[in-house]
């Protein structure tokens, strides 16, 4: 039996969280740690899923943990408008884009841009 669980979880500050199977989920990591996450999923999940990330301001602290790997620290970028589509089956589905920043050590850049000095 594997150790990996079959669940993706994010988490707010507030401790609500939101436990998703993997199969609704696909990650792309960008750039810069920009990671996309992309919901794909009937309208019961993505009804939870929605109501998770309403209200999140950008830059808010979330985790994230991918079948029980461990915690990894990120912040809320935004989301994408809700799509509803059909795939070839016929089969109706609601597709949904949150974007989130991977938290790594502060380069001496973001400190110069945000506080407006050097270390």
């Amino acid at each position: 039996m594997s150790e990996i669980d079959e669940n993706i979880i994010f988490k707010k500050d507030s401790n609500e969280e939101l436990d998703i199977a993997q199969k609704f989920v696909g990650l792309k990591l960008r750039q810069e740690g920009i990671l996309t996450v992309n919901f794909r999923s009937p309208k019961e999940e993505m009804d939870e899923i929605k109501k998770f990330f309403d209200g999140l301001k950008a830059s808010e602290h979330l985790i994230y943990n991918i079948g029980n790997t461990g915690d990894v620290s990120c912040y809320f970028k935004g989301v994408a408008p809700l799509l509803e589509q059909t795939d070839d089956t016929g089969f109706n589905y609601f597709f949904l884009s949150v974007t989130l920043q991977e938290l790594n050590e502060i380069s001496d850049d973001v400190v110069t841009s945000h506080f407006g000095c050097n270390l």
